[in-house]
């Protein structure tokens, strides 16, 4: 029941993760050094206002070390390796558990 919602979404954030590899590799040719765009640059592109709010949150109510390394350790990570890992996490959780029909398994 849940495992279509769970393949979709890994789909998108697997499509996501190849754009942002192709983006950064032709900034990366044009500007003749790598350049990769991390998980707060997309962030802050997408939606400013809630990275600070979950800053905000994180510090003010969570234990000391949530924010900081935990969570700018995470939002530093390369933004296309980070949506290609976890939409093949997805995906991999939302796969078919049966075997298909044709297909020869272990009994």
């Amino acid at each position: 029941m849940l495992r279509f919602p769970l393949r979709f979404l890994g789909f998108l954030l697997m499509a996501a993760g190849f754009v942002l590899v192709v983006i950064d590799g032709t900034r990366s040719i044009a500007g003749q050094r790598l350049i990769v765009t991390s998980l707060s640059e997309v962030w802050r592109s997408i939606h400013a206002e809630s990275l600070a709010r979950v800053e905000t949150v994180l510090r003010a109510q969570g234990p000391d070390w949530l924010w900081d390394p935990a969570a700018l350790t995470v939002i530093a990570w390369p933004a296309a390796a980070a949506g290609l890992i976890l939409g093949a996490l997805l995906m991999w959780v939302g796969r078919s558990r049966r075997p298909q029909i044709g297909v020869v398994g272990r009994r």
